[in-house]
C-alpha cells in the first residue's frame, strides 16, 4: 500500500509541475467570461465521502444477507459518484465473502457483484480484467438467456470484446442482448452500447439513432446519470459532424450537471471531451486549462483511462504550441500509465476464462442442438408412426384387393377358357358334321352317278361282241363332266360369287376391327390377281389366314403389313410384323406351320423366313403360275 501511495504522490508532483504555468495563467486571467470559458474545479482530495450510516448498516448487520445488502448500497454510492477504486475494492471484498457464505440464490448474488466489479474495471480502462469479471458474472447466472443478470453481463462482455478488437463478435453480442433483454432498462443499455459501436465506425446517423433511443428511456424513467452520459456521447457525435459550437453547448451542460449532481468521473470525462473540442478549435490555452484539471483529478481518483486521455490531450496541446519539453515529459507519463494498465491486467487468467466460456457456450450449443434434434425426432416419429400404420392398412387393403382381382381374373379366365372350349367344340362338331355330310354327298355322287357310269362302261367293255365305241365315249365324257361338277361343288361358294381381292380385303378388315394391331393390306394389280385359278385362291387365302393368326397370337406386334402382288407370272406374298421375333435355330415349328408348308408344296411355292428376337419377322412366299 505504501508503494502505491508513493507512486501516486510522485505522479501528483509531476502533474503539478507540468501545469504550474496553467495555474499562473488562471491567476492572471481568473475564470472570467471574457475568455469565453466556464470555470473548472480541481479537487485536491476525493470529494465523495460516504455517509456514516452506510458503514453503520454494515457493522450492525445481523446476518450475511443484511451485510451483503448494506455493502452493495455502499458500492452503489461509489458507483454513482464514479469512485472506481472504491467500487473495485468493496466489490472484490463482497465477492470473496459471498463465496464463503451460504446464501439463498447465492449464484445470483455473485453474478450481481461480478457485474459491478467488471463495470469498475471497464471504466478504469482495465479491459482484460473487466472481461474476466464479466465472464464470472455470466458463469454465476447459469447462462440463462432470459435471466436479467445474464443479459447485463453479456452487454458488458460485448462492449469489452468490441474495444479489445473483436468487433464483429462484440457487436453481435450487443444486438443479441437487444433481442433477448428481459426488461426495458437492459434493452436501452444495449442501445447505448450499440450507439458507441456505430460512433467508432463513423456511422454517426446510426449512432445518434441508438443514443437517442437510450436517452429517451433514461429521461422518462429518471436515470439521470445514464441520461447525462448519453448526452456526452451525443456531444461527441456533434463534434465529429463539425458542429463544434453545438457540441460545446451540450458538453458544458453535461459538465455542469455532473458537478452539481456529484457524478465526478463523468465530470472528468466531460472535461476531457471539452479539452479535445478546444484542441480542434486550436484554442490551446483553454485546452491546457481544462485538461490539466482533469489530469490532476484523474490521478487523485486513480482513474487510469481518464488520466491516459488527459495526457494525450495535453501532449497534443503542448506540441501544438511548441512546448516540446512538456510534451516529451507527458509522453513519459503516458508510457507509465500504459504500463500500469498492462500490469494491472491478468491476461493469462482472462484468456483461460475466455476459453472456458467459449467451451461452455459450445457445450450448451451442442446440448441445445441435441435437444432440438430430439424434439424433431420425436415430432417426426409422432407423424411417422400414424403414417406407417395408415400405409400398412392401405398395403393390406391393396394385397386383399390384389388377391381378389387375381381370383376374379382366374375365374374370368376359366370362364373364358370354358366358353372358348365350348365354342371350339361346337365349331369342331359343326365342322365334322359338315365334313360328314359332304362325304356322304360325295359318296352318293360317286356311287349313284360316277359309279353307275363306270359300271356301265365296264360291262360294255367286257362284252366285246356288242362293243359300241361311240356309246362308251359318250359315257366317259358324261363321267368326266360329273367328276368336274363334283370338284366345283367342293369349292367354297364365296370364291365363286366374289372377286378374290374383295374376299381378302373383307377378311383383313374384319380382323382389324377386332384387334388392337395396325394391319395394312396392299394388292397389286388387283385385276390380274383376281384372274388366278380358284384352287390357288383358296390356298393363298388359307395361307394368309394362318400367317395372320400366328402373328396375332405370338408376335405381340403393333404393326402388321401384308403385300400380295403378281409379277413375271409369279404370285408374291410378303408378310411383315414388328413383333418380338424369334430365333430360327431354336424355334420349334408347330402343326400350323407344317400345314402351311404342305399347302405351298401343293401349289409348288417356296417360303423364306427372316426373323430375329426383338426385331420382328418377315415372311416372303413365291408361287409360280405356270
Amino acid at each position: 500500500m505504501r508503494t502505491g501511495y508513493l507512486k501516486k504522490e510522485m505522479r501528483l508532483l509531476f502533474a503539478k509541475q507540468v501545469i504550474i504555468t496553467v495555474l499562473l495563467f488562471f491567476a492572471l486571467e481568473g475564470m472570467s467570461q471574457s475568455v469565453g470559458v466556464q470555470g473548472f474545479k480541481a479537487f485536491g482530495v476525493n470529494p465523495t465521502i460516504p455517509n456514516d450510516s452506510l458503514f453503520s448498516k454494515i457493522n450492525k448487520a445481523k446476518d450475511f444477507k443484511a451485510k451483503y445488502d448494506a455493502t452493495f448500497d455502499l458500492i452503489e454510492f461509489h458507483r454513482e459518484k464514479g469512485n472506481l477504486d472504491s467500487i473495485i475494492y468493496y466489490g472484490n471484498k463482497l465477492y470473496t465473502e459471498t463465496t464463503k457464505n451460504k446464501l439463498i440464490d447465492k449464484e445470483n448474488h455473485l453474478s450481481k457483484v461480478s457485474s459491478i466489479v467488471a463495470e469498475g474495471k471497464l471504466e478504469k480502462g482495465l479491459f482484460d480484467e473487466a472481461l474476466k469479471w464479466y465472464f464470472k458474472g455470466i458463469e454465476h447466472s447459469n447462462n440463462k438467456p432470459d435471466d436479467e443478470l445474464f443479459v447485463k453481463n453479456r452487454i458488458g462482455l460485448g462492449a469489452v470484446k468490441y474495444v479489445r478488437g473483436k468487433e464483429e463478435e462484440g457487436k453481435a453480442i450487443i444486438e443479441e442482448c437487444i433481442e433477448n433483454a428481459p426488461n426495458e432498462k437492459l434493452k436501452h443499455d444495449a442501445f447505448y452500447e450499440l450507439g458507441f459501436i456505430y460512433y467508432t465506425q463513423r456511422e454517426y446517423e446510426k449512432a445518434k439513432e441508438n443514443y437517442n433511443k437510450a436517452r429517451l428511456h433514461y429521461v422518462a424513467e429518471g436515470f439521470v446519470k445514464e441520461a447525462l452520459e448519453t448526452d456526452l456521447w451525443l456531444g461527441k457525435v456533434l463534434k465529429e459532424e463539425g458542429k463544434i459550437t453545438e457540441a460545446l453547448d451540450v458538453c458544458y451542460y453535461v459538465f455542469n450537471e455532473s458537478l452539481s449532481k456529484g457524478f465526478f468521473t463523468l465530470y472528468a470525462k466531460t472535461g476531457n471531451t471539452l479539452g479535445i473540442l478546444y484542441l480542434k478549435e486550436k484554442d490551446y490555452e483553454n485546452a491546457k486549462k481544462i485538461l490539466s484539471t482533469v489530469y490532476i483529478n484523474s490521478i487523485q481518483w486513480a482513474n487510469l483511462e481518464i488520466e491516459r486521455r488527459a495526457i494525450l490531450g495535453l501532449q497534443n496541446a503542448y506540441a501544438s504550441t511548441g512546448d516540446y519539453k512538456n510534451a516529451h515529459a507527458l509522453m513519459t507519463q503516458l508510457n507509465r500509465v500504459n504500463n500500469e494498465i498492462l500490469v494491472s491486467q491478468n491476461k493469462q487468467q482472462v484468456n483461460e476464462l475466455e476459453v472456458q466460456y467459449k467451451t461452455l457456450e459450445q457445450k450448451q450449443e451442442i446440448e441445445r442442438q441435441k435437444t432440438m434434434k430430439a424434439y424433431i425426432l420425436i415430432a417426426f416419429l409422432l407423424v411417422l408412426i400414424p403414417v406407417l400404420a395408415l400405409l400398412y392398412v392401405y398395403y393390406q387393403k391393396l394385397q386383399t384387393q390384389s388377391k381378389l382381382n387375381k381370383t376374379l381374373e382366374e375365374v374370368n379366365q376359366q370362364k373364358i377358357t370354358t366358353l372358348l372350349k365350348d365354342q371350339e367344340l361346337k365349331l369342331v362338331k359343326a365342322s365334322l358334321e359338315g365334313q360328314n355330310n359332304e362325304r356322304k354327298r360325295i359318296a352318293r355322287e360317286l356311287h349313284d352317278s360316277i359309279g353307275g357310269n363306270l359300271a356301265t362302261i365296264k360291262l360294255q367293255l367286257s362284252n366285246k361282241s356288242k362293243l359300241e365305241e361311240e356309246s362308251i365315249i359318250k359315257q366317259v365324257d358324261e363321267t368326266y363332266n360329273q367328276v368336274r361338277e363334283l370338284s366345283h361343288n367342293l369349292m367354297p361358294k364365296k370364291f365363286k360369287d366374289s372377286a378374290f381381292t374383295t374376299i381378302i380385303t373383307e377378311y383383313i378388315n374384319n380382323v382389324k376391327a377386332l384387334s388392337k394391331e395396325q394391319i395394312t393390306l396392299q394388292i397389286h394389280p388387283t385385276e390380274e390377281v383376281d384372274k388366278i385359278n380358284e384352287n390357288l385362291k383358296v390356298e393363298l387365302y388359307k395361307i394368309i389366314q394362318e400367317l395372320l393368326t400366328n402373328a396375332l397370337k405370338h408376335a405381340k406386334a403393333t404393326q402388321i403389313d401384308i403385300q400380295l402382288s403378281l409379277f413375271n407370272n409369279t404370285i408374291q406374298l410378303l408378310f411383315e410384323d414388328d413383333g418380338v421375333g424369334f430365333d430360327q435355330e431354336k424355334v420349334k415349328y408347330g402343326l400350323g406351320f407344317q400345314n402351311l408348308k404342305d399347302r405351298l408344296k401343293t401349289v409348288k411355292g417356296n417360303i423364306l423366313i427372316n426373323s430375329f428376337p426383338s426385331r420382328g419377322t418377315v415372311i416372303d412366299i413365291n408361287v409360280p403360275l405356270n
